[in-house]
Order: C-alpha cells, then structure tokens, then sequence
C-alpha cells in the first residue's frame, strides 16, 4: 500500500473526537514520565471530547487549530489562540503528535504552519508552556526560535512548566 505524504489541515468541529483521542493519548502516554500517576489516572477522554468539542465548534478568525493526517488518520495537532494579556497576544497550545510518531518530523510540520498563522495574523509575543521536565519537547521549541521566559514550579495541576516566547 502506498502512503501519502502528511498534511497540514485545519481542523473542522467533526474532527472533534480524534483531535481529543489524540491529546488523551498525548497526554496518558508521552506525559506520563514527567506527572504524577494521580495526574495521568485522572484524565478523563469524555471531558477531552467534550473541550474540543466546544473549542473547534466556537473557533474565531485569531484562533486556529491545525491537524497533522498520515493516510485520513489524525497524528497530530497544535492550535493558536488570540489573548487579551499585557504580556502575549496570542497563545499556542494543544502541540501534540501521536507517541509513536514521535520524532517523525511531524511536530515541525506543524509548528511551520502554525508559526505562519501567527505572522499572518500580525501577533508579536506569542507564548506557550511545555512540562519543564520535557527536555526533547523543549529542545524542539528551541529549535524553532521560542525563548525560554520563565520557569512555574506549581505549574498547571501541580506539574511544573516551563514558559516560552515567541517573537516571531
């Protein structure tokens, strides 16, 4: 069977269901090493297709999220967000590929289209946080231009993170 080469979409609210079966793979699978058993036993994927639910339904021209297909299957995903914040005026969050792509050059797929909807959409200071455990995924920021700004160490339901920037 031939493959494909991935592509780099949009994705539409009926993509719902596998953008949060791909984040709840993410996160109980690639996360695991960096929180908590508690954390990751307490992910639920019905809240994560209900979130994503909402969030592709209620997208707005400053808030995208892009989707990474290898042969109709979703293997990844990023999604940018404007914010009203005297610091950032955008937000990129939701970075993830399927744990067994990893490494696959997906995750740079990704961040090129979404470093392009940024400059398109004219955002100066863009942030993200990443698990600050995480070296491969920080090296990965690092290597597409995002400055490591400052580190959390409650971080977000207590998995310290670490907090970049993006001027692109």
């Amino acid at each position: 069977m031939q493959t494909r080469p991935i592509r780099v979409r949009t994705a539409l609210p009926e993509d719902c269901k596998s953008v949060a079966a791909l984040i709840f793979s993410s996160h109980t699978i690639s996360f695991a090493p960096f929180a908590s058993s508690d954390w990751v036993g307490s992910r639920d994927l019905n809240e994560y297709q209900s979130k994503w639910k909402e969030l592709l339904a209620t997208e707005s021209s400053d808030t995208r999220v892009f989707l990474a297909e290898n042969n109709g299957e979703i293997v990844g995903t990023v999604r940018v967000s404007s914010l009203d914040s005297n610091d950032f005026d955008a937000q990129l969050n939701g970075m993830h590929v399927a744990p067994d792509t990893t490494g696959s050059g997906i995750g740079s797929l990704l961040m090129k289209q979404a470093i392009t909807f940024i400059k398109e959409r004219g955002f100066k200071n863009v942030e993200l946080g990443v698990i600050a455990a995480n070296v491969r995924a920080r090296n990965f920021y690092e290597s597409h231009g995002w400055e490591l700004v400052e580190e959390l160490t409650d971080g977000i339901e207590g998995v310290p993170i670490a907090i970049y920037r993006l001027h692109p």
